[in-house]
């Protein structure tokens, strides 16, 4: 009796529980069997770097070693006609920042880069402007016009001009004499040479500005519009107020770009005034081909221009981010 009442007693789910018990201990994983993260074999990672490769030795061969080798060049004095050096230190540097003639060539540079970026990006704004505006047809075609300068090289350009700014022949004093002027010996006179290779570095840069400026504009939300109209603003004031200043970020990403550009401008002057008349148009890069390239070859110096140049650049556009970028307005 004793035994059949413990039986009857014991809870019938006591053998399931050892059960559950026994079965969770088997199928329980150690932390070793838990699913290790997916690691990149030697393998996968050797079939990256094969890949990768061919780019490295591209920009190894044709970017860095000429940069390295360019800086070893800069503190050494070469011989013109021959390929013994002499290790100068930073003798050609000092040299040429106490010499006249290389920052009559920075003066050249910098009147250059600010006539041509404001040039550039201010008939850029206003043409994409315009080109902003619905047209039934032909928006097409006018837009193809206005980028093709992009598409074709700086040589070609310096010779299109060149024809253009002929005294004799020229289109350009053509069309100054329809109205009784003038026109100057455009790059052969020490005041209009300079501002003859502005023009024409404006007009080869004018179709890349007015391809990013309108797109710019086309990404400002036109309820800003709709709400200037509905205040009473004009159309000059809708652009003062609302295009300006939605338009910041794409402005300062033309000026840093401009400005960067226009200080590595080389073939328009190479083409159309061959750094004259004396040295009018004789920017930092045409004097480093002169000295590096051209007649007695000063190869040290040549080099270490080239990297005064690169400072003049990175400084510039430093001081860019610093002075204009907590004014470029966001969406």
């Amino acid at each position: 009796m004793l035994s059949m009442s413990a039986m009857v007693l014991t809870p019938p789910f006591d053998n399931d529980r050892d059960h559950v018990t026994t079965t969770s201990r088997k199928t329980r994983k150690s932390p070793s069997d838990a699913p290790r993260a997916n690691k990149p074999s030697w393998g996968a990672t050797g079939k990256a770097m094969l890949f990768i490769l061919p780019t490295f030795l591209v920009l190894g061969m044709f970017v860095y070693f000429p940069i390295i080798e360019s800086f070893r060049l800069s503190l050494n004095r070469v011989a013109p006609f021959g390929g013994k050096e002499i290790f100068v230190g930073i003798e050609n540097y000092t040299r040429l920042l106490s010499s006249s003639e290389f920052w009559g060539t920075v003066g050249v540079s910098v009147f250059f880069m600010v006539g041509t970026v404001v040039f550039a990006i201010g008939f850029a704004v206003a043409i994409a402007i315009l080109l902003s505006i619905p047209l039934r047809r032909f928006s097409w075609y006018y837009r193809t016009m206005i980028f093709i300068p992009v598409v074709i090289s700086s040589a070609i350009a310096g010779v299109l001009f060149r024809l253009l700014y002929n005294p004799v022949v020229g289109f350009f004093n053509y069309w100054l004499s329809l109205v009784g002027i003038d026109g100057p010996n455009w790059l052969t006179s020490r005041t209009w040479a300079l501002i003859a290779v502005t023009i024409t570095v404006v007009w080869r840069q004018l179709g890349f500005n007015v391809i990013i400026a309108l797109a710019g504009i086309q990404q400002i939300d036109a309820q800003l519009y709709e709400a200037a109209k509905v205040d009473g603003a004009g159309t000059f004031r809708r652009i003062w107020h609302v295009t300006l200043p939605m338009l910041t970020p794409t402005l300062f990403f033309l000026l840093v770009i401009n400005v960067i550009t226009s200080l590595q401008a080389f073939g328009e002057i190479n083409i159309l005034t061959d750094g004259g008349p004396g040295k009018a148009t004789t920017n930092i890069v045409y004097q480093v081909f002169v000295d590096g390239f051209v007649g007695t070859h000063f190869v040290g110096k040549a080099s270490a221009q080239a990297f005064l140049l690169a400072l003049l650049i990175i400084g510039v556009s430093i001081a860019q981010f610093q002075g204009f970028s907590k004014r470029v307005h966001y969406q």
